[in-house]
């Protein structure tokens, strides 16, 4: 076991107890291996995890003692007799916690009823494989939705392709789904994979669904039926075992009323319907999205800018919202604080605005060019809580971690 105690694993029997830990993982999660070994797993998991443990890979979350929650892929092994029977289970955890995926994910900070009730329903609907058609104006966070059921899902550790229906013309439907042969056309050197092949295993992304032609509605649907396909110049049909997510931002049953969209493909790609609420209809969740945006970026944010963030109707939505905080954190470039003349032109500042929670406490020289001191500060400050002083960082707690260990720093 030496080989596996600095990694983030653990053994677990069919009764779902930790019968082994690896140091690592146990010293993370604010425990000691002695702590551990004899519980349950769901001491250290955010939920019950065993419906999963069927699946190679799965989306999760790891919970310390202080009830600190951490993101990122569980690779399970079984453990089998030999007489072929499962005897329990070698579970390794992976970070996944780049700032994309952290940025992308923003449009689920929620207290909002709504969206609570929308994302535990895209949870139960994860662990299907039906067809799922995401409703909702532009920029609320179609494709992010469709990116968080696919990494909830069983099929996680393959591919999510994204298909942009709008940009595909009619003439090249067959070719950019299906792919071809090589020779199927002048200037086809060689063969090409399509987007189902692509995506075999995964999931199938369709966005603006409702932008495809009839004739291209009529090609999908047959794949859609029996998942079977022949590339342009081929005729051996293949299959490709696909997830179907559909967004648009149309009413495709009012098109399907206007003989825009055929209604038996609708039923097919809208088994679950998902509709995500415009963001003036969840305007509490607004400073949630801006403070966990502005952690990344190293900045904070006035109460009278944050005011006035509540106070729009956000017609382009979050993907409007970012683009605003983007611009403020470009503009505000010399400064930690965004004020209200870097998030609109209507307003301009007569005065300055500072209140004494906006100016930094003075640090000693040493704290603020010293890597490891810094960090030993911000665990100061925070009593411990890792979580809490990787976002006073600005870093993922995975990096704070690893700074942790080469430091030698351990605050339990």
């Amino acid at each position: 076991m030496n080989l596996l105690e600095n990694t983030f694993c653990m053994i677990l029997n069919n009764n779902l107890k930790i019968t082994w830990v690896s140091s690592d993982l146990a010293n993370f999660l604010g425990y000691s291996k002695e702590d551990l070994i004899g519980k349950t797993v769901d001491i250290i998991t955010e939920e019950n995890i065993k419906n999963k443990l069927s699946h190679s890979k799965f989306f999760g979350a790891l919970k310390d003692s202080s009830q600190g929650i951490t993101t990122g892929i569980f690779d399970v092994s079984k453990i089998i007799d030999n007489h072929g029977n499962i005897q329990g289970y070698l579970v390794q955890f992976y970070f996944y916690d780049k700032q994309t995926e952290a940025e992308d994910f923003l449009v689920f900070n929620t207290q909002n009823i709504k969206m609570k009730k929308l994302l535990e329903r895209a949870s139960l609907v994860a662990q299907s494989d039906v067809s799922v058609l995401i409703s909702g104006e532009t920029g609320t966070g179609k494709s992010r939705l469709a990116k968080w059921i696919h990494i909830n899902s069983p099929r996680v550790a393959f591919p999510f392709v994204k298909v942009n229906c709008s940009a595909i013309p009619e003439t090249l439907f067959e070719s950019e789904f299906f792919g071809y042969e090589k020779g199927a056309f002048t200037g086809a050197n060689k063969d090409k994979l399509g987007k189902v092949e692509i995506a075999d295993k995964g999931t199938l992304f369709l966005d603006e669904v409702g932008d495809l032609s009839l004739t291209s509605q009529a090609k999908l649907l047959v794949f859609v039926d029996t998942k079977e396909f022949e590339r342009l110049g081929g005729n051996k049909p293949k299959k490709a075992d696909v997830r179907i997510i559909s967004a648009t931002n149309k009413d495709l049953m009012e098109e399907v009323y206007k003989n825009t969209f055929r209604k038996d493909l609708y039923y097919r790609i809208a088994v679950i319907k998902i509709k995500i609420p415009p963001l003036r209809e969840r305007k509490e969740d607004i400073p949630l999205i801006v403070n966990s945006f502005l952690h990344m970026k190293n900045k904070r944010i006035t109460k009278r800018a944050m005011e006035f963030l509540i106070e729009r109707q956000w017609y382009g939505n979050i993907r409007e919202l970012r683009a605003v905080l983007e611009s403020a954190c470009i503009l505000a470039y010399d400064r930690d604080i965004i004020d209200i003349e870097h998030i609109t032109e209507e307003i301009s500042p007569f005065e300055s605005f500072h209140t004494d929670d906006q100016i930094e406490e003075n640090l000693p020289e040493k704290t603020i060019f010293d890597e490891k001191e810094r960090i030993k500060s911000a665990l100061e400050k925070t009593g411990g809580n890792r979580k809490k002083a990787a976002e006073l960082l600005g870093i993922s707690i995975a990096t704070l971690w690893r700074k942790m260990k080469k430091y030698q720093l351990d605050f339990k």
